[in-house]
């Protein structure tokens, strides 16, 4: 005769605690190290099948697992073993205070260096930026953050792509894009066509005259690589900038230029671009 086994929930909360950690620990690393969300969703960037968003999703969800088997592990499966150890801790905590007011230093500390941007912390946030961002300088970026999701005629409408709508709507057509009407954003278009945003935007920009700053991230890059894109030499576009009263360095990047002119990155880059087509 065979005994019926029960259901054994601690085996079961134990292997989703361990199965929801190495998740949430591999999508954050994938996290600390992917695009900014304007980069990934212009290129459509993705790791094992996954997107950002899609990373995203799965981090927030297997999260909200981790949280509810730790409720029932510590207050349902083992409540009396979890409240007894407290009780002895917080006893012993009383006796060490040492101890205790360290703990809680070092929680404070971790809280106050992450918010102040103290070493190391700031080294370390400082790296994850620089990892997110190497994705936007070896992939490049969108004309405008988010441009995927705007309408072709409000896109066309945009000083950084200056094309008509319908223009565009007769390009991609051409290149045998299915497209509806300039009512429709890159990402309907792609989504539709089972194609890259960022395709789409080359096929659209293809016979534009270059020497223009195209493009998300140039607050990064520096006057010496705005003066190269353009054609003409640093010297001769700090020259430039310093007739109307910006002062500027070759080595300087376009945000620090930009700061120190009190203006917004954006409006240097188009007096550059201003600037590269009256030449």
């Amino acid at each position: 005769m065979t005994v019926q086994q029960h259901f054994k929930w601690r085996v079961f909360i134990s292997t989703g605690l361990l199965l929801t950690f190495l998740v949430m620990l591999i999508s954050g690393i994938v996290l600390y190290i992917s695009p900014p969300g304007r980069v990934a969703n212009w290129t459509d960037w993705n790791i094992f099948g996954l997107t950002k968003k899609g990373w995203q999703n799965q981090h927030v969800v297997f999260g909200f697992a981790f949280i509810i088997l730790s409720i029932f592990h510590l207050f349902v499966i083992n409540w009396k073993a979890f409240l007894s150890y407290i009780k002895t801790k917080a006893s012993k905590g009383l006796n060490s205070p040492a101890e205790l007011v360290t703990s809680l230093l070092l929680f404070a500390v971790l809280a106050a260096g992450t918010l102040w941007h103290l070493p190391p912390f700031e080294q370390i946030i400082a790296l994850g930026d620089r990892l997110s961002g190497s994705w936007e300088n070896k992939t490049g970026g969108p004309p405008v953050p988010h441009a995927e999701a705007m309408p072709l005629d409000e896109l066309g409408a945009l000083p950084q792509v200056n094309d008509p709508a319908e223009k565009m709507v007769a390009k991609l057509r051409a290149a045998g894009i299915e497209v509806r009407d300039t009512r429709q954003t890159l990402t309907e278009i792609a989504d539709k066509n089972g194609v890259k945003v960022e395709k789409l935007y080359g096929i659209i920009s293809k016979g534009k005259q270059s020497g223009e700053l195209q493009g998300s991230g140039w607050g990064r890059k520096t006057l010496t690589e705005a003066a190269e894109t353009i054609g003409v030499s640093p010297l001769a576009l700090q020259q430039a900038l310093k007739q109307q009263g910006i002062e500027a360095a070759p080595g300087e990047s376009i945000r620090d230029i930009a700061t120190k002119n009190s203006m917004e990155p954006s409006e240097l880059v188009s007096r550059i671009n201003r600037m590269a087509e009256k030449r």
